[in-house]
């Protein structure tokens, strides 16, 4: 598993109301954001990786499931819609790398 996307998936988790998954669009925003940042860097995101990581910071299972699946689109270049924001600071990918 990549300790960036683990990280990344914190990252996430610490931003987001973790006990309603992706209900609230904001959280939705904050995760298509994140991890379209990560895809540009050229982070490879397989779902597996994500719903271990996030099922490891408290994300319910279905949750979990919905967050890797999306995390893996985004990953495999679909393009995500993206409401507002921008949801992170221009340096989060630096931030996260650091702490991985």
């Amino acid at each position: 598993m990549s300790k960036i996307i683990t990280e990344a998936v914190k990252t996430l988790s610490n931003a987001a109301n973790v006990s309603t998954g992706l209900l609230h669009p904001n959280d939705k925003n904050k995760a298509k954001e994140l991890f379209k940042i990560l895809h540009q860097k050229g982070e490879v995101i397989l779902k597996g990786d994500v719903v271990d990581a996030a099922l490891a910071q408290g994300w319910s299972a279905a949750d979990a499931d919905e967050l890797g699946s999306l995390a893996q689109q985004i990953g495999e270049g679909k393009t995500a819609r993206i409401d507002g924001g921008p949801w992170w600071a221009a340096d989060i990918y630096d931030t996260i790398v650091a702490r991985a």
